[in-house]
């Protein structure tokens, strides 16, 4: 019956969709972002299809380690693994979450994360939906009043109702305080504080875990999946992954990456984008039930500082160029998107790039993900 009920979910999450398409419904399910006025040119990858907008949402970011009115750092409700993984609390007090949905029935649980702050004001997030003031409201204990644009990933995907609705954990990482300078320890640390946490969300029914995130995020949520894929008491669940040129730390060979770029091949002209190669069948070997999506661009984050996206590879050695990969369990695709517009293809492109960015972005994950979900 849940089954049948899902099904018939979709299907109408499907025709409505349709009718969106043909203007039958204007006006009803949110703005939609308007469709490219030419067709791409020939070979290039297609597009997806243009997802209606879901609602706009306020939630409460918490921090998972706050100060109390001594000014003492504690662990935040619900948020204890964090500490527990040994991190230091300077780091942790930088971590913000919002649960969006907390149902106690959890068939399915979504994460989604943003990328790193890299300067002293927040930062807009395609994934998320967060404004780039998102924190300006934050205390010592939690950011308040965070909008998350009905445009974005996770409200997108709310509407459509792919994963199960009413039955569905969803929360979104403000700021994961994931920094790309942090030593491998505190790193470690702080992904076993997500994976632990996560991983106490999952009750008996769940079924499915989809994790989403961009930039340091996306290199974050894979990190997170190694782990739920190494425990053997999750063998059950389907683990979904969505990476928004997602950055890992070469020089620590963080997710496997190391010193070989491969080149990207719809690089702009002039432009010398490309990510950093990693073995990833090495880097996940218990493969059963799990599939990841890498979107990559590979520009430099900042100018001459080596800090660029990954790219899985085939083979013995990773390629010059690369090349779309298609292996069942993971699949990449490469765009020509600086890397803040692939993080939020609504405001860093050019108004008339942003239908394509989109399209090649978050309506391409969406696309990817319902074709895999059973």
């Amino acid at each position: 019956m849940v089954r049948t009920e899902r099904v018939a979910r979709r299907v109408f999450s499907r025709l409505n969709l349709a009718l969106l398409l043909t203007g039958a419904l204007a006006g009803c399910g949110g703005p939609m972002e308007p469709a490219p006025s030419a067709p791409e040119p020939e070979g290039t990858q297609a597009q997806a299809l243009t997802y209606p907008s879901g609602s706009s949402q306020t939630v409460v970011s918490r921090r998972v380690v706050y100060r109390n009115g001594s000014g003492a750092y504690q662990a935040a409700a619900g948020f204890e693994h964090f500490r527990a993984a040994g991190a230091l609390d300077i780091a942790l007090h930088n971590i913000r979450i919002a649960e969006v949905d907390a149902p106690a029935v959890r068939e399915a649980l979504v994460l989604m994360s943003a990328g790193q702050k890299i300067s002293s004001s927040g930062h807009s997030s395609g994934v998320t939906g967060q404004a780039s003031n998102w924190d300006a409201s934050c205390d010592s204990v939690s950011c308040p009043n965070v909008n998350l644009d009905g445009r974005s990933l996770a409200m997108k995907l709310r509407a459509l109702g792919l994963f199960p609705s009413g039955k569905t954990y969803l929360s979104v990482v403000n700021d994961a305080n994931f920094d790309h300078l942090f030593d491998s320890d505190t790193k470690q640390r702080i992904v076993n504080g997500f994976s632990n946490w996560l991983q106490a969300q999952v009750r008996p029914e769940t079924r499915a875990i989809y994790l989403a995130g961009s930039s340091r995020g996306g290199c974050l949520m894979m990190r997170v999946a190694q782990a739920l894929r190494a425990n053997t008491a999750l063998d059950g669940i389907d683990l979904y992954v969505s990476s928004f040129d997602g950055v890992c730390r070469n020089s620590q060979g963080e997710l496997g990456t190391f010193d070989s770029k491969i080149n990207n091949p719809v690089r702009p002209w002039g432009t010398f984008y490309g990510a950093w190669a990693t073995n990833l069948t090495a880097q996940f070997p218990r493969r059963d039930r799990l599939h990841i999506f890498h979107v990559v661009g590979g520009q430099e984050v900042a100018p001459a500082t080596g800090i660029r996206a990954f790219s899985g590879y085939a083979g013995s050695t990773p390629p010059s160029t690369g090349t779309n990969l298609d292996w069942g369990w993971y699949k990449q695709t490469w765009v020509k998107w600086q890397h803040k517009e692939i993080g939020n293809p609504y405001t860093d492109p050019s108004a008339s790039d942003q239908p394509q960015a989109v399209a090649e972005t978050i309506d391409a994950h969406l696309t990817w993900l319902d074709a895999r979900l059973p």
